[in-house]
């Protein structure tokens, strides 16, 4: 009998998948059977007690909240991508078969080895978008000392321009971007011995009290009970003046009055000064809660690489400081449980910080969830004085349990850390350029498994934390800030490459049409936030969720050569270009990506060229020959100071893609690099 020497293996791999798809076929029905349960309970129930006497009944009519459509439609989306990795793996010869199977994980869902795709692997997956996760930017000074690397998931990608050579960057600026901002030299004479600007004067309780009223939810790095009893005592373990003046300096850059903003680079020089003048020679837990927040404000203001630094240093003393173990690992420790809980706190807004500044630069994250065995933060108990800090320093009159009478700040931050959990494997996974040459079906089977662990994170929120497009009334700001951070992973997942925007197939595809889907919730939360609270308060990294709406906008409106004037459009991006504005009087940064808007709609003069994408529409290239003297009045910065390579895959260009002879650029003034080269 004439068989193939891998018939077994097939038959195998056959009956694998088949066990495999009824298993999950049979998991989802239980679990939706289970979500969509009514228990009614009116019967008494007997004890079992000495007396026997029957007791009041349990419960009555508990209700769950049914599985979402989302949720199922990416289980079967899952399903679908595994079906067809299985059918690969019959398809190809021995050798490749274990290369897939190597580079594949089932448990860890991490991509160990490069393998390339086969011929025909590569014309069965046509029908599917391919990930093209090495895409890049690379801004270097023309002196050839310094270079910035931004990577698939920036800001960057706002733009459906697909030239290679045209990335010119013109507004990241490494300057101050605050109007009027006061330098160190200016307030040289105050210090310790100054009452005026001192951790225990007005003027710090107050941007303090500010801090902890609006912006303290979305940067949890520290415990607010036991920060303000050390500070009310004048001494303890949890505070420090590094700390406090950290506070003070985002405190006062969300301020609405522009006097208090112009003090937040009064505190941040005093920081900067302690942080220099010793704290990092001996730096404690309250060092890297400080590096966190400057971190933080830097980037804001447009000091990205300062800012990079400053998280880079945080994150290099949670490792040396052992929080990414778990406190309960140390026997013979006299921690308290407070204590223990504060560390694990921290370790988390450290691992928090890090994804999202990972997901704004598209650069390698810092802290990896395998190295670390930290469990969940949950909140300890109140201080004694808790009553009188809360009255004395953040609000007269507040209830003692005023921050748990309504959404507790714990429960949110313990699913912003399961949030971030999936976007470092969405980062690692998916975008990660070290992944580059890796099988398409394997990216693609990585990147459904990132959807479904994603709707699933969505519809397993609490009740005080969920939100959808039929939600009416008040909501807080921090469920509305979460939701638009999943809707925007949403859209960098799905985001299909710029190179395939012509494609024909791309508009009817899963990707967009998941793209279109979190875009249209997006522009629905954006509505409801600026309706209902102030952009003020939000963190920087809400700069990053508005670049990639605006990525999702023009891309609909490019493959759907719709016009500007369009109110599908028109809209949306209005509705983007005024949040913008708003934030941009806190975080400068977002002056960056307003300007790129602004110079593509103001570009086109006539309705034909507004069909067309704009060339000129591009992140990097849309300011050049632009007045913008209006805008950025205070960017001390010349165009002749950058350069800007980029860093694409050769079949990124394979589809003879033609330049438009509209663009007027000097190639020597642009370096491209090859990713596969080191920069010199």
């Amino acid at each position: 009998m004439n068989t193939r020497p891998d018939e077994a293996m097939e038959q195998r791999v056959h009956q694998i998948a088949c066990e495999r798809s009824n298993a999950t076929e049979s998991s989802l029905a239980a679990d939706a059977r289970q979500q969509k349960l009514i228990v009614y309970s009116s019967a008494p129930v007997k004890s079992k007690g000495v007396s026997g006497s029957a007791v009041a009944p349990v419960s009555t009519h508990v209700r769950y909240r049914p599985v979402s459509r989302g949720y199922v439609q990416a289980l079967e989306g899952q399903i679908a991508s595994l079906e067809k990795f299985i059918t690969k793996l019959i398809t190809v010869d021995s050798n490749e078969r274990d290369l897939l199977l190597r580079n594949f994980s089932s448990s860890s869902n991490h991509l160990h080895v490069d393998s390339v795709a086969s011929a025909e692997a590569t014309e069965a997956s046509t029908s599917e978008i391919p990930i093209r996760s090495r895409t890049g930017h690379l801004r270097k000074l023309k002196d050839g000392k310094a270079a910035e690397f931004y990577g698939p998931t920036s800001f960057f990608q706002i733009s459906p321009s697909q030239d290679p050579a045209s990335y010119v960057d013109e507004s990241l600026v490494e300057s101050e971007l605050i109007p009027g901002s006061a330098s160190l030299d200016d307030f040289a004479t105050v210090g310790d011995s100054s009452s005026a600007f001192s951790p225990q004067s007005d003027i710090c309780r107050k941007l303090m009290a500010r801090f902890f009223q609006h912006q303290y939810q979305y940067l949890m790095c520290l415990y607010r009970e036991w920060f303000l009893r050390d500070f009310d005592a004048g001494a303890g373990p949890y505070y420090s003046d590094l700390l406090m003046y950290s506070i003070c300096a985002l405190g006062a850059i969300a301020s609405e009055e522009i006097a208090l903003r112009d003090l937040s680079s009064v505190f941040f020089n005093r920081a900067q000064e302690l942080l220099y003048g010793g704290a990092l020679e001996s730096p404690n837990l309250t060092t890297l809660q400080a590096l966190i927040l400057l971190g933080h404000r830097e980037i804001g203001i447009g000091k990205a690489s300062r800012g990079w630094l400053f998280s880079g240093m945080a994150f290099r003393l949670a490792h040396e400081m052992g929080l990414h173990l778990d406190p309960s690992n140390w026997t013979g420790s006299d921690d308290s449980r407070i204590e223990r809980e504060i560390l694990r706190r921290t370790y988390w807004a450290a691992f928090v910080a890090d994804k999202q500044l990972s997901l704004y630069f598209g650069r390698p994250p810092a802290l990896y969830p395998a190295e670390s065995d930290v469990r969940d933060t949950e909140r300890i108990p109140y201080p004694p004085e808790w009553a009188s800090l809360l009255n004395t320093y953040i609000m007269q009159g507040t209830s003692e349990t005023a921050y748990e009478d309504g959404l507790a700040l714990v429960a949110g931050w313990v699913h912003q850390v399961e949030l971030c959990k999936i976007l470092h494997r969405m980062i690692t996974e998916v975008f990660e350029n070290r992944s580059g040459k890796t099988d398409e079906t394997v990216l693609s089977t990585s990147a459904k498994e990132i959807h479904v662990a994603l709707t699933k994170w969505s519809s397993d929120l609490p009740s005080k934390l969920h939100w959808n497009q039929w939600t009416v009334g008040h909501v807080p700001s921090l469920v509305l800030h979460l939701h638009m951070q999943y809707h925007a992973a949403m859209i960098i997942l799905h985001r299909p490459p710029r190179h395939m925007f012509r494609d024909p197939k791309v508009t009817t595809s899963q990707d967009v049409t998941n793209c279109y889907s979190s875009l249209e919730s997006l522009i629905k939360l954006l509505g409801i936030y600026s309706r209902q609270h102030s952009y003020s308060h939000l963190p920087f990294t809400f700069v990053h969720i508005l670049a990639t709406a605006a990525s999702a906008i023009l891309m609909k409106r490019y493959i759907e050569k719709s016009l500007w004037s369009d109110a599908e459009f028109s809209r949306p991006i209005n509705l983007v270009i005024g949040a913008l504005d708003s934030i941009a009087k806190t975080w400068p940064c977002a002056k960056q990506v307003r300007g790129v808007i602004s110079s593509a709609i103001s570009g086109s003069t006539d309705e034909s060229a507004q069909i067309e994408s704009p060339q000129s529409f591009d992140l990097m290239t849309s300011l050049t020959g632009a007045d913008y003297s209006s805008m950025n009045q205070d960017l001390e910065f010349e165009m002749d100071d950058v350069n800007i390579g980029t860093f694409m895959p050769d079949a990124f260009f394979g589809d003879g893609y033609q330049w438009d002879d509209s663009f007027d650029l000097d190639p020597a003034s642009v370096d491209l690099f090859n990713f596969e080269n080191p920069m010199p």
